[in-house]
């Protein structure tokens, strides 16, 4: 059910996109063409709202691929360290096949609602997202091993400080042991 339910709300953000795009840009109909000429009415639209616009709904659609995409991982992770013997192998290949379709169809169908949809005042639009995300992808993957560094550092700082206090500790009692044997053989050769 978690499956269906990511899939459809991708679904629905698709068909929003889809729709957003032809709200804006229109799609060709079949509807019969009047013979009378009508007076056009210009309508002022404001190329930043539809610029926003569409960036808004194209940032809802990425981060609900990236909610499937980590649906994935999770399930894949769960089956190479989980043993479930109650499992049913096939309907969770089923699931996952149908899954990893639905993704792709709808990358397809978002870029080429991205390359060819889209207004040409936003320019290479698909390509231009997709080198920024590798650009991107760079900058975090630098950022997550500086990140691990310095946990991996912060961890041995504090084994090395819990190494030091045992050491410490074990001088501290070495040292209170020979006290306590000098103080007691000087009070067997003062008896």
């Amino acid at each position: 059910m978690e499956v269906k339910s990511s899939v459809d709300e991708v679904i629905g953000v698709a068909n929003e996109v889809r729709g957003f795009w032809s709200k804006l840009f229109g799609t060709k109909t079949n509807a019969p063409k009047s013979v009378a000429k009508k007076k056009e009415k210009y309508v002022a639209v404001d190329e930043t709202k539809v610029m926003t616009g569409i960036v808004e709904q194209l940032t809802t659609f990425f981060k609900l691929q990236e909610q499937l995409a980590d649906f994935i991982y999770a399930e894949e992770l769960k089956s190479k360290t989980v043993y479930d013997p109650n499992a049913n192998l096939m309907e969770a290949a089923l699931k996952r096949t149908m899954v990893l379709d639905q993704m792709a169809a709808l990358e397809i169908e978002i870029r080429e609602c991205m390359v060819y949809g889209a207004p040409k005042e936003m320019g290479a639009l698909y390509s231009k997202v997709m080198t920024m995300r590798d650009v991107i992808k760079k900058e975090q993957d630098g950022a997550r091993k500086d990140q691990e560094a310095k946990e991996r550092y912060k961890a041995w700082r504090k084994q090395e400080a819990k190494r030091q206090f045992l050491l410490k500790e074990a001088y501290l009692g070495g040292t209170a042991v020979l006290i306590l044997y000098i103080w007691m053989w000087f009070l067997f050769i003062k008896k």
